[in-house]
């Protein structure tokens, strides 16, 4: 089929402030190669297959886990006794959680791997061994009668279960990767090292040593996976956390400056007005007249 196929949440009666679905189910023929405006979390339960991502193949078996992110076009053939469950999200509503983040198997599972394949060879895909997939399986059983039943408070429920998947799978992801040959995994590991230490001094040099690139190939993966360049993604971190100090009357807003990891309190200034559109005074002001 030439024609690609491109599926729209809106489309299939996805609730647009909260964008989830799941579904297990057999597959019993070839799908058709398709792309969508969501993430969708695929988990081989049994039977294998042929599937077909960006038009590269590989077969997949029973226990391995991957991440189709918003306009991936994928789809399956060869199709012998498949059961899988899916789940269809969106990252931004359901990834949101700071912790998550300090996860260098979360980086890696949610956000490099799946940008990384072709160049990792498919390698980095997640495998789960038998009890791990049990494990797995308990919790999205529980997402899919929450989902299935719709009792009340079930989408916090399903928040709460699918966070827990997330954090068991980037568990399994560091724990499983051969870490030498898993760049997926090293480049996480950067990128948990920005998350933990942006408010130190902190290099383009150190972020690609941690991922074992150069200095180049770091900023061209991290610049296609994170939608910005890795300094500007701690200038916004920084800028975010001194929002939160400017709750404080107390601190100056030079205090709040150092305090936040910029050593020039006019640097800090301008950064600030650039993503909010106004100064760090005045955006203290207006919480408190909030």
């Amino acid at each position: 089929m030439d024609m690609m196929t491109r599926l729209f949440a809106t489309d299939i009666g996805l609730e647009p402030g909260f964008t989830f679905r799941i579904q297990k189910c057999p597959l019993t023929h070839e799908y058709f190669v398709h792309s969508h405006d969501f993430s969708e979390l695929v988990v081989i339960l049994q039977g294998s297959a042929i599937h077909i991502i960006e038009g590269r193949e590989y077969s997949v078996t029973a226990g391995q886990i991957f991440l189709i992110h918003s306009g991936v076009s994928h789809g399956y053939k060869n199709v012998d006794g498949i059961e899988y469950i899916n789940v269809m999200f969106q990252p931004e509503q359901l990834l949101q959680l700071s912790e998550l983040r300090l996860l260098p198997g979360f980086q890696a599972l949610f956000y490099i791997e799946p940008f990384y394949r072709k160049e990792m060879n498919f390698k980095g895909m997640l495998t789960l061994n038998e009890a791990q997939l049990q494990e797995a399986t308990k919790l999205l059983d529980l997402i899919l009668t929450e989902y299935e039943l719709q009792p009340q408070g079930y989408r916090l429920m399903i928040r709460s279960y699918f966070t827990a998947l997330v954090g068991l799978l980037s568990r399994y992801y560091q724990i499983g990767s051969g870490h030498e040959d898993n760049k997926a995994l090293r480049i996480g590991e950067a990128v948990t090292y920005i998350e933990e230490h942006f408010l130190q001094p902190i290099t383009l040099h150190a972020m690609a040593d941690k991922a074992y690139l150069s200095t180049r190939q770091f900023q061209r993966v991290f610049t296609r996976n994170y939608h910005t360049t890795p300094m500007d993604y701690v200038i916004r971190k920084r800028l975010d956390y001194s929002c939160t100090l400017l709750r404080y009357p107390n601190l100056s807003i030079s205090q709040v400056a150092l305090e936040s990891g910029f050593r020039d309190q006019n640097y800090y200034a301008r950064q600030f007005r650039k993503v909010y559109n106004c100064t760090p005074s005045e955006y203290r002001e207006k919480l408190q007249d909030s």
